[in-house]
Order: structure tokens, then C-alpha cells, then sequence
């Protein structure tokens, strides 16, 4: 019967933070951060970073891949002259 009279510690911690957390809120705006300024950048960047990964990507991409494409393309180019030979004279 002594142990529910008396509250217990955790309820006594909660309501001591509930407490704390109402005395500083009146004291101070939590979100005294957020300006337009601040949901700008927090709209912006993100985007910004994406661009400028899938940019650098590329540009690697393209720096690996310079000069293959012309090749595949000579390549092409002479597969299918060979084709057309061999359509012009099957025998």
C-alpha cells in the first residue's frame, strides 16, 4: 500500500521534464531559427548537392569513355560494309 501512495522516480523524472520543458519554452521560441532564409537553403541544397554529384559523375563518365564511342562507330561502319559486301557478292 506505501509504494502507491508514493509516486515512483520515472513518473517523477517525467514530470519534472515536462516541467522544464514548459518553463523554457516560455522563455525562449524553440524554432527562432527557422527563417525564410534558412527553408530556402533547406529547400535548395539538397537539390544543389544532387546537381552537382550526377554533374561530376558525368564529367568522370565522359572522361572514361572519350574516344570509345568514335571507335564503336568505326567499328559499326565497318561490320556492316563487310555486310553489305557480302550481300553484294554471296558467292
Amino acid at each position: 500500500m506505501a509504494s502507491l501512495s508514493r509516486p515512483s522516480l520515472p513518473s517523477c523524472l517525467c514530470s519534472f521534464l515536462l516541467l522544464l520543458l514548459q518553463v523554457s519554452s516560455s522563455y525562449a521560441d524553440p524554432f527562432y531559427w527557422v527563417s525564410p532564409g534558412v527553408l530556402v537553403l533547406l529547400a535548395v541544397l539538397p537539390v544543389l548537392l544532387l546537381q552537382i554529384t550526377v554533374g561530376l559523375v558525368f564529367l568522370c563518365l565522359q572522361y572514361r569513355l572519350r574516344g570509345k564511342l568514335r571507335a564503336e562507330i568505326e567499328n559499326l561502319h565497318r561490320t556492316f560494309g563487310q555486310f553489305l559486301e557480302e550481300l553484294r557478292n554471296p558467292f
